[in-house]
């Protein structure tokens, strides 16, 4: 029975039936057996949910579909399977597709945030065991409390933010703008660390400069401080010095060890002095796996978002605040002061450690819908190997002919979800990176060889250089002497 009929016949408004029908459908376990209303879907419920799990499916390994994509295989599922619909041309109406998503609650339509080939790569769960792994035995063996796990990174600031916040304008407006003290400028670094128990590290600046003025420190939070290199970027010597001040602040020693971890800049982890300070002062260094700190470290995860959203607010109270001045490189650590105090909340730094897993401890913090993207590979990961030797049974993928509900074409066959070929070996002459406790003596042992070797090819370069400029005189003295 329609709902008209059912309305006139058990004098019940139209409209309240509609709404309940609509109630019973959101429900996951209510099957409609029978279609209500004149018109029909052009596809049954069960192939509407093989769609709905085709899409996530497709979204989870960062291939997500537009709506344009929707309409498009839908007129291709329809075409080729020979059910019938009132699509036209090459593509399902936009009617259809908005008809799709309301039936369809668990979709929206979001924006996407851009992920690099590599990070989706190398998040997998391979690397993330080996990196907990290592967490859980450095923890444990050393009795390391959440007060003396920190994290540190680094981020750029400019006199321009790099986001702006949304703001109130006129309906119609075809552009909206907001006035910035340049086009281009110059950066700034920020060091920033933090601890699992929400305490701060007076944070470090480097400023583009090849001398320091002590205008670069007003403004900066209480015991904050700068420091000037010509490239304004992180340099091994700087990080040296930042570490100097961390240990004193953490009070690390061999009898209270202090666990620091942070990314696989070179910096950090081709820094022979580092190493041998962090041994001396009883700070255990543990790096992220390569192209893992986007999901693994806190900093990333909690704390750079809001630090970046209260900037971009105090650069816009100044330029309303001082009208005619524009932000130059002297106002950034103020601003970056006030934005700072607002950010270093004690919630937001505990939260970082939680959602990453690292405090309280919890390998299991990502699920399988975290690792879908680095399954488009099929690239052999030779950094562990598992000893269970049971074949996995193949998880049915969305759309395959195994659990299609479809006729002669899938969705598999219509668009296939990407994925790899497989290779037998990474190429030899590029080194993969790992996670690694990098105070360990074996890891300090292979990178002083590694500087060794550098500088054992460097002093042959450079002897073979001054050979030939000696064999380049001796030349010009003998063709001088013929003359």
């Amino acid at each position: 029975m329609s709902i008209a009929s059912a309305a006139v016949n058990y004098k019940i408004p139209s409209s309240t039936l509609q709404r309940y029908v609509q109630k019973k459908q959101r429900d996951e376990n209510f099957v409609v057996e029978k279609h209500l209303g004149r018109f029909r879907t052009v596809f049954t419920m069960e192939q509407e949910a093989e769609i709905v799990s085709y899409l996530t499916a497709m979204e989870a390994k960062l291939f997500g579909m537009t709506i344009f994509d929707l309409r498009e295989i839908a007129f291709q599922l329809a075409e080729k399977n020979n059910i019938d619909h009132p699509f036209k041309e090459t593509a399902a109406g936009l009617d259809w597709a908005y008809g799709f998503m309301k039936r369809n609650p668990s979709l929206s339509l979001r924006t996407p945030e851009a992920t690099s080939a590599a990070r989706a790569m190398g998040f997998n769960k391979v690397v993330v065991a080996n990196f907990f792994k290592l967490l859980e035995e450095t923890i444990t063996n050393n009795e390391i409390t959440p007060d003396r796990i920190y994290n540190c990174d680094e981020t750029g600031f400019t006199v321009n933010p790099k986001a702006q916040s949304k703001i109130i304008a006129k309906k119609g407006r075809r552009q909206v703008g907001a006035i910035t003290s340049a086009e281009r400028g110059q950066t700034v670094t920020a060091e920033i660390c933090f601890s699992a128990a929400g305490v701060f590290v007076p944070p470090m600046l480097i400023f583009p400069r090849v001398r320091m003025q002590n205008e670069f420190e007003i403004g900066l939070p209480p015991s904050a401080f700068a420091v000037s290199h010509e490239s304004g970027w992180m340099t091994k010597e700087l990080f040296v010095v930042w570490f100097k001040k961390f240990i004193a602040f953490s009070g690390a020693s061999h009898s209270r060890k202090v666990l620091l971890l942070f990314d696989g800049h070179s910096t950090h982890t081709k820094n022979l002095e580092l190493i041998d300070l962090a041994r001396e002062n009883g700070v255990i260094l543990l790096c992220f796996p390569p192209h893992c700190s986007h999901k693994l470290q806190p900093g990333d995860v909690s704390f750079m978002k809001p630090l970046m959203t209260y900037y971009a607010d105090e650069t816009r109270k100044f330029l309303r605040t001082n009208p005619g001045k524009v932000v130059t490189i002297r106002q950034i650590a103020p601003l970056f002061g006030a934005a700072f105090i607002r950010a270093a909340t004690t919630s937001t730094a505990l939260n970082g450690f939680k959602k990453t897993g690292i405090w309280p401890l919890d390998p299991n913090i990502f699920t399988d819908i975290d690792f879908m993207p680095s399954t488009t590979t099929d690239i052999e990961i030779l950094e562990s190997s598992t000893s269970n030797n049971d074949e996995e049974l193949p998880t049915p993928v969305p759309g395959s002919s195994t659990s299609s509900s479809f006729g002669e074409k899938t969705l598999q066959e219509i668009m296939p979800i990407p994925k790899v070929q497989a290779q037998s070996a990474p190429r030899a002459s590029r080194k993969r990176g790992a996670t690694a406790i990098l105070t360990l003596s074996p890891y300090r042992q292979s990178l002083q060889e590694t500087e060794d070797s550098k500088k054992a090819k460097q002093e042959k370069k450079l002897q073979r250089e001054s050979k030939l400029k000696h064999q380049a005189k001796e030349k010009c003295r003998k063709s001088s002497r013929k003359l």
